[in-house]
């Protein structure tokens, strides 16, 4: 069974939905691929070069949410779509318009009334009187999302923080796929917003305490240097084992080098060796080592599919680990009875192991005991489900501290061509040039501008606040000298990036 793998930008042309005027194909088929469900409006997933009398799975659909289930990709041939509901195969719907010269492209909008996992079976369709002749093609299906609804979260997050997953890999088996990347984010995204399906095994004791952090992940769409990437880095080591002395953080000693620390948050992805699942850098450390804040994470612990074995295989080690990122202690406090800092998790004793029972009373806390279902406890991944309105607190003072620079990072906006037209009224001169670098131009929005210098690695060398709209200085005297990327951001947050050569 193949896996889909995630894109992120449609281009397929839409078509509505039209019923058919025959029966559908029959629910005997053989499972081809399986993929989780696009989460973000626009995006899709994809299962290539699928057989004719072969059906996808789509899993975690959201009811409310409409998508749309075509093979746009496929040409010269009808074909037929059929939804059946997961392993049950009652029919939903169908359509039998194909793609290319002869009926146009099969295209179903569907809109799930129940959330769950839904088959989509594909049939080369050569007639009324024959609609299930032959399995002797193949055909693309894909799946997008192009309308959020029901059951979905409809508040916008407060800040969406741009990711770089760095794949350390020695052998085939570590260099884990993009899909399962993508399942990692997206069990980030629940978690963080509370959108987590297991919630119900919180106490209710607990229930009222679970917050939603209003922070969102997205892998990056734009590098430091403003080049247009995928968020996904992926080196061949000749190291078979890492360890938590952060050598996988440097290309020097088998790893990957960081983008900027300070704008992504940097994901390394890795085979961890001692029993260790993943760690994290906290934010207190950034100031003094920039090139080693992050996170990184077992192969085998990260995302949710692919490589992933139980009991850490839903990506609550990436979710746990990002907390300490954002400045959470560990529930128990790293001591006996120990404090982590937030004033409604409960005093307990230590680290909890697989799955409790609840009550689990310990340091005299009461009759509801630990908070043991909390990410920042040890338990099995299906057995934790939440943070608490106090983190989120402490969360919240780390993003106006510490880890501000976030909230101007552009990683997350796609790479437009000269988004504003700026190019063809931007001058910078002398270019190339040995110290100070003049700008000139109408520059919109120059009012609040701000411009990153960032070197050939991505790493920001200076960032310059100016109200002037017509004469800008850039002073990179004491830079050594290279090629630097000077990157423009106007009080809407749009940009425009100009090569220099400093002599």
């Amino acid at each position: 069974m193949k896996n889909f793998y995630k894109i992120l930008l449609t281009g397929c042309v839409v078509f509505i939905y039209s019923s058919p005027s025959f029966g559908q194909c029959p629910y005997d088929n053989s499972i081809y691929a399986t993929g989780p469900a696009p989460t973000v409006v626009g995006s899709f997933v994809e299962a290539a070069e699928t057989w004719g009398g072969e059906f996808n799975r789509v899993t975690g659909m959201v009811a409310g949410n409409t998508y749309r289930i075509s093979t746009c990709n496929t040409p010269t041939f009808d074909s037929q779509i059929s939804i059946y509901t997961a392993g049950g195969g009652t029919f939903i719907a169908s359509d039998d318009d194909g793609c290319g010269t002869i009926g146009g492209p099969s295209s179903l909008d569907f809109t799930p009334t129940v959330s769950g996992d839904y088959d989509f079976l594909l049939d080369y369709y050569e007639s009324d009187a024959n609609p299930c002749a032959s399995n002797s093609v193949d055909m693309t299906m894909r799946v997008t999302l192009i309308a959020t609804g029901g059951v979905s979260n409809p508040d916008p997050p407060d800040l969406t923080i741009p990711v770089v997953v760095h794949v350390v890999y020695n052998d085939g088996v570590e260099n884990i796929s993009d899909a399962q990347i993508a399942s990692q984010i997206d069990a980030l995204n629940a978690d963080y917003r509370k959108n987590n399906s297991d919630t119900l095994i919180i106490p209710s004791a607990f229930y009222g305490l679970a917050a939603d952090f209003k922070i969102e992940f997205c892998l990056a769409s734009r590098t430091p240097g403003g080049q247009p990437t995928n968020g996904i880095t992926r080196t061949q080591t000749s190291v078979l084992e890492f360890s938590g002395d952060d050598a996988v953080k440097s290309s020097a000693t088998g790893g990957k080098d960081p983008w900027n620390t300070s704008k992504y948050l940097n994901l390394w992805v890795c085979n961890l060796g001692g029993g260790l699942l993943g760690y994290a850098q906290f934010p207190a450390d950034l100031a003094n080592s920039p090139q080693t804040d992050g996170v990184v994470i077992g192969y085998k612990y990260f995302g949710t599919m692919g490589t992933v074995v139980s009991p850490y295989n839903l990506g609550r080690t990436a979710t746990h680990e990002i907390g300490h990122w954002l400045n959470l202690r560990h529930i128990w406090g790293d001591a006996f009875c120990g404090d982590d800092f937030v004033n409604d998790t409960p005093t307990q004793e230590h680290s909890n192991y697989q799955c409790p029972t609840y009550p689990h009373v310990t340091c005299s806390n009461g009759s509801n005991g630990d908070m043991f279902m909390d990410y920042m406890d040890y338990v099995n991944d299906n057995c934790m489900a939440m943070f608490t309105e106090g983190q989120k607190l402490r969360v919240q003072a780390t993003i106006n501290g510490g880890r501000n620079a976030l909230t101007s990072s552009l990683g997350c906006q796609a790479v437009g061509i000269d988004e504003l037209g700026w190019m063809k009224d931007l001058s910078v001169y002398p270019n190339p040039g040995s110290g100070v670098f003049s700008i000139s131009g109408e520059i919109p929005g120059a009012e609040q501008l701000t411009i990153l210098v960032l070197d050939m690695m991505g790493q920001e060398v200076k960032e310059i606040s100016s109200s002037k709209e017509n004469i800008l200085k850039v002073d990179l005297s004491d830079a050594s000298s290279g090629i630097y990327t000077l990157q423009f951001i106007n009080k809407d947050g749009l940009s425009f990036a100009k090569k220099i050569v400093k002599e």
